[in-house]
């Protein structure tokens, strides 16, 4: 077993731990994207998902610019701006403006990743 810095993944087994979390985070987004094109209700956990990723990739940093696709995120944020146009105006009026904000700022930070 080899160790290589005092970083908590300086080691061999440790290493991968983020591309894990990267790629698990890739694969919940990945259903919620699916039931997102179906679904009309106002409540979607999409950009919660993004939130926790981008929290990854800020540490994982090489990790997320090579399992992220800037074509999965541009299609993702295409599901999302779908479906607020669908149920954007079931949204509450005083959330309204600043879940869309808030989307699309989490999307501009998305893709600053991935290739």
């Amino acid at each position: 077993m080899k160790i290589f810095s005092t970083a908590p993944e300086g080691n061999e087994l440790a290493q991968y731990v983020g591309v894990d979390y990267i790629k698990f985070s890739i694969s919940i987004i990945e259903s919620v994207i699916d039931w997102m094109k179906k679904n009309d209700s106002i409540a979607q956990p999409l950009l919660a998902n993004i939130d926790l990723l981008l929290m990854i990739a800020h540490k994982y940093t090489t990790d997320a610019n090579l399992l992220l696709e800037k074509r999965k995120t541009q299609e993702w944020k295409q599901v999302f701006n779908d479906w607020f146009a669908r149920c954007g105006s079931k949204i509450p009026a005083k959330y309204r403006d600043g879940i869309k904000e808030n989307g699309d700022e989490l999307f501009k930070e998305l893709e600053q990743y991935g290739h």
